[in-house]
């Protein structure tokens, strides 16, 4: 799956979690070469004008389903084969040099280096399958909001007459 793939699957899949959807799409926008994202959940909640609360869940699901993984406070990894955005990359000045350079890496030479990295989740080594939007289930609260609406239609309407 390409990104662009990965964008429609995404926009399938929290066809009903506007929050997650501009989130993951957010974090997108703000990855480092190599898919990282540095910002806290109060940043990434102030830039989407929601609860903490609300991005805590919604990476927590992300987490569970292989988008995005919480490498330290405040750093994510989004899965490299579903977001990967390329680029410039600082490099270490060689002994000697006085002067810190970038070196230019491609998609795939950063998917080399992170499936070799040992210390990520089994989940970025090998690109999962991601869950069928058609079969995931509604969020609690909106399965609770649309059971409260079944029920305020199933019942009779009263006139107000006795």
């Amino acid at each position: 799956m390409d990104s662009q793939a990965f964008l429609c699957w995404l926009a399938d899949y929290y066809r009903d979690d506007l929050v997650s959807l501009r989130l993951i799409v957010r974090m997108m926008g703000m990855q480092k070469p190599g898919g990282t994202v540095e910002a806290t959940q109060t940043k990434l909640a102030e830039l989407l004008k929601v609860k903490q609360s609300q991005i805590s869940r919604s990476l927590k699901e992300a987490g569970q389903i292989g988008v995005v993984v919480k490498l330290k406070a405040g750093t994510y990894q989004l899965h490299p084969r579903l977001t990967l955005r390329g680029g410039r990359v600082p490099i270490e000045p060689k002994p000697g040099l006085r002067v810190a350079g970038t070196m230019k890496v491609d998609q795939l030479s950063l998917l080399d280096a992170i499936e070799d990295n040992e210390d990520l989740p089994d989940a970025f080594r090998e690109l999962r399958r991601l869950p069928d939007p058609e079969k995931k289930p509604p969020r609690e609260d909106k399965a609770r909001a649309r059971a409260r609406a079944v029920a305020r239609q199933a019942r009779p309407e009263e006139d107000g007459t006795s």
